[in-house]
Parts: C-alpha cells; structure tokens; sequence
C-alpha cells in the first residue's frame, strides 16, 4: 500500500523531527521499510510496501542520478516497462518508481498523460525549489493536504497530517452533513476544517509558499470512441480491456489474490485472472452462518469452476464486535462499507498475500 508525506516551508532543523513523527504514524501502510529526506525548506518521508523490485536499491525518498530530483510514490504504473522502453536514462532499479521519476525528468507535468496506474507521489526539484504533486485519474490512491501560514503539508493519511504539528482537529460541519446525507465526503473537502483532498486528475505546484491546482483528465471530457458501436463490438471491447487491465494489474514480484464474493464483478475478476495464470487464483471469501447475508454458494461455485485456492473467513456477529475498537482506530476516512474490506484484509495478511484483487468499482462502471 504504501504511504507518502512531506512538509513544504519549514526550518531543517523543525522538519527532520516532524517528517518522522509522520512517517512512523504510517508503518502499517508500509511495514517493509521507510526513510525520510530532508534539506532547508523541505522534508519528504516514505514507508514502503514492496510489490515491484524488492531490493534495498530502490527504497523512497528516491533521487535521480543527477542528485536534483526526489520522489515519494505510492501506488503502481501498470505499464512502467513500456514507459521505461521510451526513455534514454541510465537506470539504477527496475522499479516502477525510478521509471515514474525518469518520466516526469523527460516529460514534465506532461507524464501524466502517459501513466496506466493507480498513484499519489511528489517530486521535489532542488533545482528550482518547486514541489509537483498529483493523484490518479479515478482517486484510487488518497492524497491529502493543508496549507498554513504559507507551509504546506501532505500525507497519504489525515492522521498523518495531524502528526505535522501544523494545525488542529477541527470537524468541519457541512462535511459532515454530506456524511451523514451520503456516506461519503467528496473531494476536495473532508471532515476536518483546514485538510483538503487532491482530487482524482489533478496535479499540483507548490513554489514561494504558492499552491497551484490544475486537473489534467476527467471522465466527462473522456472520448471512449463507441457512439457508432455495435453491440457485440462493444461487448468485445469491454471484454479486452477488462482482460488487458486485469493482466496489468498481476505484474508483482509479490503473490497476487483476489477478493471473491460470488457477485458479477469479483467473479468476473477472478476468472480473467484464471484465463491468465499458470498457477491457481487464491481466493479470499467471507462466509456468514445467517443464511439471509451469506453468498459462500456463489463464491464456492466460482472458486470450484477456476480451480481456485480458496480460503473462506467465517464471520461472527462477536468476532465483528470484538474487531470494532481495532477497525475505528485504523479507519482515517470513513466509509459505511470499510468494516467487510477491513476484516478480509486481516485474514489476507496472515496468509503473505500482498496483492489483492477486488470488483469495486464495478457498480459504479457498469450501473450495477
């Protein structure tokens, strides 16, 4: 998973302390590792979940051969190795992150454009003393910030942010009406006062204590090319990019599960996987004793029908209840639904599964 965060505008001396106290909040986003870089103005911190390249080499905050250019990247370019084929650099790792750095280095904010993936990162130019910053397309990956008093602050994590010393915990009201009203709170606002979120296909650039927002994609501007379709033309459309995105998503140096409910689109999922891997899917289900909430017979089906490793969790309405305290210290933005991920990503972890797979998103993509 990984997890970012930096503070912009302070003293050295003031920004070493504070950067730890923010990446140490965040060793469960990234227990394989962590590091801070830190120089006059500026403090940049990293913990790190290692899915591509595992070695020491390629540990955040990384810099460029040149020594002007750090990251801290969270997330993952699907298509780094195509991007990594159209650049003329002298490589160091084989990771997505150096690929990511190197591209920017070519490209400027442009690189963007050429990104399959899901990310938040930033890039500190020493240089010019400029921070670019930027989320994904759909917002899979969290970005949040504050600016105050001409210092800004940004983690992967509200709590992160809090840890920055820079402002205080104060609900912001009308946000909380949204959650109250819908479940969520949308981007740019979240529940507290002075934290804000990127939005998905933005990027930004702070310089000279200014923050500069600019969205580079969005959905209702996307041309998807299918006015004159057929049905079957897109049916068929749908079916390769669905087969293409899921293959993207398998590379890993790490195992790679999936989430399994029976439903269309975890079923969907993981029978692409299937038609894609020598080996079988591991596949994660949640089983319930009540027979009204259960669907282990759809699931069962599908893992029998793949030739699955299949591991089930039977979840108790006590084991729920016990896990609660657990689950509302971990939650940073809350969503009504975050019990059922949280409690199969327990059982997941234990079994060295770092990947996973799952169907969300589906309903919203096909008005499910």
């Amino acid at each position: 998973m990984c997890g970012i965060a930096g503070i912009v505008g302070l003293e050295k001396n003031k920004g070493e302390l504070l950067i730890s106290q923010m990446t140490d909040s965040m060793v469960h986003r990234g227990p394989d590792g962590g590091g801070v870089f830190v120089e006059e103005g500026i403090a940049l911190g990293h913990r790190r979940l290692s899915i591509i390249d595992l070695s020491a080499a390629s540990f955040q905050p990384f810099t460029d051969n040149s020594g002007r250019y750090v990251i801290v990247f969270n997330g993952e370019i699907y298509n780094y190795q195509v991007i990594r084929s159209q650049l003329d650099y002298q490589w160091q790792t084989n990771s997505d992150t150096e690929t990511l750095l190197a591209a920017y280095i070519a490209w400027g904010s442009n690189c963007l454009q050429h990104l399959s993936g899901m990310f938040a990162f930033a890039i500190y130019d020493k240089f010019n003393s400029e921070l670019f910053i930027a989320r994904d397309r759909l917002g899979v990956k969290p970005l949040y910030y504050s600016l105050q008093n001409s210092v800004l602050t940004f983690a992967s994590e509200i709590r992160t942010l809090l840890k920055s010393n820079q402002l205080e915990a104060q609900i912001d009201y009308n946000a909380l009406k949204l959650y109250l009203r819908f479940g969520y709170v949308s981007t740019p606002f979240t529940l507290l006062k002075d934290i804000k979120q990127i939005a998905p296909g933005e990027s930004c650039i702070f310089k000279d204590g200014k923050f500069k927002i600019q969205s580079y994609w969005s959905l209702l501007k996307e041309n998807v090319g299918l006015n004159n379709s057929t049905h079957n033309e897109i049916v068929n459309q749908t079916y390769e990019l669905l087969s293409q995105s899921i293959k993207d998503r398998m590379v890993a140096d790490v195992p790679v599960g999936a989430y399994l409910s029976g439903g269309i689109d975890s079923s969907a999922v993981v029978a692409l996987m299937s038609e894609l891997s020598d080996a079988p899917v591991h596949a994660f289900s949640i089983v319930f004793d009540e027979k009204e909430f259960d669907e282990s017979e759809y699931s069962n089906l599908i893992a029998e029908m793949y030739g699955c490793e299949h591991t089930k969790l039977l979840l108790k309405p006590q084991d729920l209840i016990q896990h609660l305290p657990e689950y509302f210290k971990s939650m940073d933005h809350p969503t009504p639904d975050g019990i059922n991920t949280f409690m199969v990503s327990k059982m997941v972890a234990k079994t060295g599964v770092k990947v996973v797979l799952s169907g969300s998103g589906g309903d919203e993509l096909f008005a499910g």
